[in-house]
């Protein structure tokens, strides 16, 4: 999570500005805040599994807005998926599915509304299709590529969706966040590979 966060930090503009091209503009300043929050009380020995579920409890009980919660959800999901198989790649991943079933079972989303779905329904498909090991640094520049594609599509989901086609040509800031999140995950698994990344300050 605090790769999570100093990401966030370096987006923090780029993401306010993304939503406020098509909503409330506080995206940057939820998940911003909200990792923020999480970190502070994740303790310093911490592994991965734990990181997510303190993580998960402190956005489903404090983080405001639409993804908040749904943010909680995947995170619930994934600490709950690694604390029963490890940290290996197969309990991550399935943590993710999960985690990605439950946004769009509870947020009524799906691929193709313009919503963080676009960015983890994809990269999670791309998972799926690639031989192991996983390439997190491959999955991650994935990631960016679909929540960059969400410049393409009109929003079908919350105050987005009055919008409308006003909204096409700039990428959705959930989408954006969740490719953060695949950043976070590829420099956690290969430290190395921050210079094979998008720079998170100017993901575009």
């Amino acid at each position: 999570m605090k790769l999570y966060l100093e990401a966030a930090e370096q987006a923090y503009g780029e993401l306010t500005r993304l939503d406020q091209a098509a909503g409330d503009g506080d995206y940057g300043d939820n998940l911003r805040e909200g990792l923020r929050g999480a970190v502070s009380r994740i303790p310093t020995d911490a592994d991965l599994a734990t990181e997510f579920e303190t993580a998960a409890t402190y956005f489903l009980d404090e983080v405001g807005g639409t993804s908040g919660p749904l943010l909680g959800l995947l995170f619930n999901d994934v600490g709950a998926s690694l604390e029963q198989g490890g940290d290996g790649d197969l309990a991550l991943i399935n943590g993710l599915d999960a985690g990605t079933a439950a946004i769009s079972r509870v947020g009524e989303a799906k691929v193709g509304d313009r919503t963080m779905l676009d960015c983890l329904g994809p990269t999670l498909d791309d998972v799926h299709a690639a031989r192991p090991p996983v390439d997190w640094t491959m999955v991650a520049n994935q990631a960016f590529d679909h929540a960059r594609a969400t410049a393409d599509l009109a929003p079908r989901m919350g105050r987005a969706s009055y919008v409308g086609q006003r909204a096409i040509g700039n990428p959705d800031a959930g989408a954006m966040g969740i490719a953060l999140l695949f950043w976070a995950l590829a420099v956690d698994r290969d430290p190395t590979s921050r210079d094979r990344l998008p720079d998170p300050a100017r993901p575009m």
